[in-house]
């Protein structure tokens, strides 16, 4: 069997990524959205802002919602980035990594360079 060819229905990597993203986002959202709104009454918001326009129940729910699905997609985007840019399995124990530079002598590419003025 060729595995360079995709199975057919079968999402690629990347879309798999965005769906996990805005997955995690959602759940994020609906979540802090739930307790957030258990302690803090929308209508007790509009007293508290100086506005000039009146913020209704649905308006403060909407807002609230976005704010954190934006911060739990900036969230799990970071996430995601950072695991799939992270080191590869086995760089702890020292595969993969890069050897050490070598150590040469500062005169040996610079002749005018007198070894007796660095001391």
């Amino acid at each position: 069997m060729n595995e360079s060819r995709e199975l057919p229905g079968r999402w690629s990597r990347r879309k798999r990524d965005i769906g996990i993203i805005l997955w995690i986002a959602f759940l994020t959202a609906c979540i802090g959205t739930f307790v957030i709104f258990a302690v803090l009454d929308p209508d007790a918001l509009n007293d508290a802002w100086v506005l000039p326009w009146e913020m209704g129940r649905r308006l403060a729910y909407s807002l609230g919602f976005l704010f954190l699905f934006s911060v739990g997609l900036i969230a799990s985007a970071l996430t995601v980035f950072m695991i799939r840019t992270g080191p590869r399995s086995g760089h702890a124990h020292g595969e993969g990594r890069r050897p050490p530079p070598e150590i040469r002598s500062p005169d040996e590419n610079n002749p005018d360079l007198d070894i007796g003025d660095m001391k």
